[in-house]
This record gives structure tokens, C-alpha cells and sequence, in this order.
């Protein structure tokens, strides 16, 4: 059901408030977390009470079905508080979404989302291996990495490529899908204490492992394909697609938080042997007006891109394989830009930036390992240049 404007406005004003409450809380913890390298309880409590774990998950299962451009808004919100707190917020909204609107009916759904709404940590990578028994269930082995917040969840996704007992890999013959997601008690698995990055330290982004682990049949979907269960018409799009929104956000808070810190005490503290601070300096002023025209207009194109794809999903119109790449090619294009900004803004801040506690060196290496991220690797601009040429797309992500 498509909203209508004063729907749209009202959800887009409630969101924006939630995410304002909490930034206070979140900016008051990231050190903490940082140094913990996962969330904080406080910072965890602060997001779950506001219900943003629930955004991006189907009304069907206590979520609240946001709409992409509203949680790109809220996401970058609480990045600019504490990037590590919004891409934690990001990841289990999302993973959530996932799983409540695929899960197929029936006791393992109830399981999951019935005892009120779970956390659910996870990672889209299919890193694993799920070997299909008789009894129709799956023996989940591997290790899987980059499972953000996973130390607060109690439900992990891992989706896993299905291997058949001989070795080989599934036929159409075989009725089986060539990728699961299962989801599981995250006690099931060994976390291990691995997350020892140069950004994004508090999201606690640790590899975790699977032996021999049975994910029975109502606890496991195939995994990537655009047919939910539940939800409204964003839950019909790619994989690929709905997760959009966060990474979105997430670039923009950083870019955000970096200029906020730049138009602050940073601009105007007067360097050693200069006269006046670098914000009366033509060079910088010029600079700055740049960086916040791409800022500005990576934020107009991500909330524009994504008001046209979901209104074009609730004319019942598909998300075409070019689409999906168009979409993925934004979202790396707005990180691209983010990490620009700031990396201007670390370099402009100058020897007191050098320091790891600097707020601005904290922004750029957050901001620095996201855009490191597989989502937004340089392969989307390939996969969108070659449609746009009519070539036939690289790979499959």
C-alpha cells in the first residue's frame, strides 16, 4: 500500500525525532564503545528503545516497514552522532527486515519474532556451507565475518552455499537453492574476538563460526531472490536493493558529522604562526563551499534515486537487474563522496587531527572502513556502465 503524503510526512518527522532523542546518548558512548569494540548497553538500549531495530522490518512481525528515504535520513542521523552506533542501528534493522519478511509461516517464524522483537546480527556474504540431509534440514559449517553487534544479539543470520553430500553443487533437478540464509540462536555459534580494525571499532564486527550446525527447514530461506514472504513493496526488491537505504545513510551521517566538526571550533582555532583561523582564509572558504555542494547533492540524488524506486515498486513496476545495479552505483557514488569530504575535512583539521581521539581522525577512519565494504566496491559502476552500454553485467553482486 502506497502512503500518502501526510502519512509520508508524519512518519518522516516522527523518525527524524526518534533519531535526535538518542544522538545525545550515542555521542556520550562511542568512546566507551570504541574501546569495548562493540556498543555499549546504553547505546544498545538507547537504539532498541526507540525502535530501530524495527524500522526496516515488515508491520507483519512488530516492524515498522519505514520508508528508504526516511531511514536514510534516521541513519544519518545517528552516524553523525556516532558512526559505529548508526551502522550497528543499520545492520540489525536490516538483517531483521531480511529475515521477518522471508522466513516462510509457521513455528520458525513464530520462534523468532514471537518472544518480542529479536536482535539479529548477521552478514550478507554467503561465506559458509550448508550441506542438505534427508530430513530436508541443513549442516551449516564455516566462518563468517563482519557480524556487527553481534555480542548484543540473540539470533545470527548466516546464509551459506549449498553443497550437496558428493561435493557438487545443486541442479534446477535437485529442488534445492544454490544459496540458504539460516537463522539461528546466536549461542549456536562461536564468536570469536576478532574485530580489531582501524574504524569502526564499536560495531563489534566479529567473525563468527558454525560446526556442524542443523538449521531445520522452517528456520531457512534461500537467500537474494526478490520473493518475500510478508511486507509491503520494498520487501520485493534484490537483496542488493533493500539494503540501499543504510550504507546510504550511514556515507551521508559521516560526511555530516565531519562538517558540523569543521564548521565548529576547528575552522576557527588559529594555527601556529598564522594570523587568523583557516575559516578567514579565500583557499578554504572556497573549499568548504565545495565540499558542501557534493555533500548536498550526494544527499538530493540518494533521496531522490530512492523516492523513484519505491514509488516505481508500488506501481508494481520490478526492480529490473538494471535497476538494482543503477541503485548500487548510487550508493557507492554517495560513499565515494562522503569519504571525499571527509578526508578533506581530517586534512584541513591539521597536526591536532594527526591524533587517534581527534573527533575528525575517528570520522575518517569510520567512514574509511565502510566504504571498504563489498556493498559499495568499485564492481557497481562496472555493473551500471555495462547496462547502460548494453554489455552484459560482471558477476553477480
Amino acid at each position: 500500500m502506497s502512503r500518502s503524503d501526510p502519512e509520508r510526512q508524519r512518519e518522516r518527522s516522527d523518525w527524524i525525532a526518534r533519531a535526535e532523542s538518542v544522538g545525545p546518548v550515542l555521542a556520550a558512548q562511542a568512546e566507551a564503545s570504541a574501546q569495548a569494540r562493540t556498543l555499549t548497553l546504553t547505546a544498545v538500549s538507547a537504539l532498541q528503545d526507540a525502535g530501530f531495530f524495527r524500522m526496516a522490518a515488515p508491520r507483519e512481525v512488530d516492524g515498522f516497514d519505514v520508508h528508504p528515504s526516511t531511514q536514510v535520513e534516521a541513519f544519518e542521523i545517528l552516524a553523525a552522532a556516532d558512526v559505529s552506533s548508526g551502522w550497528v542501528a543499520m545492520i540489525q534493522a536490516e538483517t531483521a527486515g531480511l529475515a521477518g519478511s522471508h522466513l516462510p509461516d509457521g513455528s520458525g517464524l513464530e520462534t523468532v519474532f514471537g518472544g518480542g522483537f529479536p536482535r539479529i546480527a548477521g552478514t550478507a556474504n554467503p561465506e559458509g556451507i550448508a550441506t542438505p540431509q534427508a530430513d530436508g534440514s541443513f549442516r551449516l559449517n564455516g566462518r563468517w565475518s563482519f557480524a556487527s553487534g553481534i555480542r548484543h544479539c540473540n539470533w545470527v543470520l548466516a546464509n551459506a552455499v549449498v553443497v550437496k553430500q558428493d561435493g557438487t553443487r545443486p541442479s534446477p533437478q535437485d529442488g534445492l537453492p544454490p544459496v540458504i540464509g539460516a537463522v539461528l540462536e546466536q549461542s549456536r555459534f562461536d564468536v570469536e574476538h576478532s574485530w580489531d580494525a582501524m574504524g569502526l571499532e564499536g560495531t563489534g564486527s566479529c567473525h563468527y563460526q558454525a560446526h556442524d550446525v542443523e538449521a531445520r527447514p522452517q528456520f531457512t530461506t534461500p537467500f537474494g531472490g526478490a520473493h518475500s514472504s510478508r511486507g509491503g513493496a520494498w520487501f520485493e526488491n534484490p537483496t542488493i536493493t533493500f539494503l540501499s537505504p543504510g550504507h546510504t545513510g550511514i556515507a551521508l551521517g559521516s560526511a555530516r558529522r565531519a562538517l558540523e566538526l569543521l564548521r565548529g571550533e576547528v575552522a576557527h582555532r588559529t594555527r601556529f604562526g598564522q594570523g587568523s583561523s583557516i575559516a578567514d582564509r579565500g583557499a578554504f572558504q572556497r573549499d568548504f563551499g565545495e565540499m558542501t555542494c557534493r555533500y548536498d547533492a550526494a544527499r538530493a540524488y540518494a533521496l531522490s534515486t530512492l523516492d523513484q524506486a519505491l514509488a516505481d515498486r508500488e506501481a508494481g513496476q520490478p526492480t529490473t537487474p538494471a535497476r538494482d545495479a543503477q541503485i548500487r552505483a548510487m550508493v557507492a557514488w554517495v560513499t565515494d563522496t562522503c569519504l571525499a569530504v571527509a578526508r578533506f575535512a581530517h586534512h584541513s583539521g591539521g597536526g591536532a587531527a594527526a591524533f587517534r581521539d581527534h573527533p575528525l581522525q575517528r570520522v575518517l577512519r569510520d567512514i574509511t572502513v565502510a566504504s571498504q565494504h563489498i556493498y559499495v566496491a568499485d564492481t557497481a559502476y562496472e555493473r551500471s556502465g555495462a547496462f547502460h552500454l548494453g554489455k552484459p553485467p560482471p558477476g553477480t553482486l
